[in-house]
């Protein structure tokens, strides 16, 4: 029996199609598919990579937000650690409120006359100043009595000055003449050449020109600005042989030390200073600085801190000023003085007379200011301060200038 190859052809494409193969009319259907396949294999990576890069945008981003709620949290609280009552507020160098322990001016002094007045110089009842022309003049081979000078136009004078730290040979100093005579005036003369000795007796400036500036008040009293030279040098030892250099507080305050301790360590490392008491802080200083600590002590005066001060009231019973420091607390008292009744922490009729009510643990400048309210002189504040001092109710150290 023969077959025909046309039966045989008929016969095979059923069988493909069983077996999942594509026929003739689906190769191209099939190529088709295959090709989106590849393009989609190709395309799958690359959405991968976008979404995972915004995965981790978006994890960056939340971290950036909690560090910057983070630090409004901590900023909040510092600038309401500031607005407390205890704390300063205020942060300072420690060089505005510190000196290095050897670092000083030096107090001159010395004797001079005042020469070119205009008949407001010493008379006769003052015989020092005779004698001093007579010794001058023996200075340039001239002898003369003292008894025979009766010129008025000669002062005595002590010529004052400060030598300032570091002042080198050459520098100018200002100068102050005072008439230790009965001359009525020193404006307009000269001071002749005069030594300026320290208290060891060594000279270390010379002062000399003409006396223009004073006081109207105080004509016996005359300034000469850059009126002396500085002639001699005094070392000044910032570091001691054993390697410290010592900070003293201008205003001695134990807080005060304890900060400035604690930014220094803060900055040069632990144990690096130490306050000693309430007045110096002791600062060890670096072996590479001790030869030169100019740098090291340039850099320790600009750390910051926050200075702090006993509660302190000061009042001038002459012009009726009244300085108030912080943190100053009245405790519950009554006072009454002069038609005035003060009443801290206790109920009363604030609407009677001049009385003032005020609660327990109150500032002085609340109280300042309600007895300004009804009236009160300078010096009925001042008086009843002080009745509030000695009673205990103050919480500050009372002066009166």
């Amino acid at each position: 029996m023969a077959v025909s190859p046309d039966w045989i052809r008929q016969a095979r494409e059923p069988l493909a199609a069983r077996a999942g193969k594509p026929g003739a009319e689906e190769s191209s259907n099939w190529e088709l598919f295959s090709t989106m396949s590849d393009r989609e294999q190709q395309r799958g990576p690359r959405w991968l990579t976008s979404q995972t890069t915004a995965n981790v945008l978006a994890i960056l981003l939340a971290l950036v937000l909690m560090i910057l709620t983070a630090l409004i949290m901590v900023s909040g609280g510092a600038r309401a650690a500031e607005g407390e009552p205890g704390g300063s507020g205020i942060t300072v160098r420690i060089k505005d409120i510190t000196r290095v322990y050897g670092v000083r001016g030096n107090q001159l002094i010395g004797y001079g006359l005042v020469v070119g007045l205009r008949g407001t110089g010493d008379s006769r009842s003052a015989p020092y100043t005779a004698r001093s022309v007579a010794n001058m003049l023996e200075k340039f081979m001239i002898t003369v009595d003292p008894s025979e000078v009766k010129s008025k136009n000669i002062a005595a004078v002590m010529v004052t000055a400060v030598l300032p730290p570091f002042a080198k040979p050459g520098d100018a100093l200002d100068i102050v003449a005072s008439s230790i005579g009965d001359a009525k005036s020193l404006l307009g003369g000269t001071l002749l050449l005069t030594e300026l000795a320290g208290l060891d007796s060594k000279v270390y400036a010379m002062a000399q020109g003409q006396i223009v500036a004073g006081a109207d008040a105080m004509p016996t009293v005359g300034r000469i600005p850059s009126g002396a030279t500085v002639e001699g040098y005094v070392p000044m030892e910032m570091v001691s042989p054993e390697g410290y250099m010592v900070l003293s507080l201008i205003n001695p305050d134990y807080t005060t030390a304890t900060r400035i301790a604690d930014a220094v360590c803060a900055r040069f490392g632990s144990n690096s200073a130490v306050a000693i008491d309430g007045g110096s802080v002791r600062v060890t200083v670096p072996e590479n600085f001790r030869q030169t600590p100019t740098p090291f002590a340039a850099e320790l005066g600009e750390l910051q801190v926050k200075p702090d001060a006993p509660a302190r009231v000061v009042v001038n019973s002459r012009t009726g000023v009244v300085v108030i420091g912080a943190n100053v607390k009245i405790s519950p008292a009554a006072v009454s003085y002069n038609g005035f009744n003060v009443l801290v922490g206790a109920a009363a009729d604030a609407s009677a007379g001049s009385t003032v009510v005020l609660e327990a643990g109150s500032t002085i400048q609340t109280l300042v200011a309600a007895l300004n309210a009804v009236g009160a002189r300078p010096r009925d504040v001042m008086s009843i301060m002080e009745a509030l001092k000695a009673c205990g109710a103050l919480q500050a150290e009372l002066e009166v200038m």
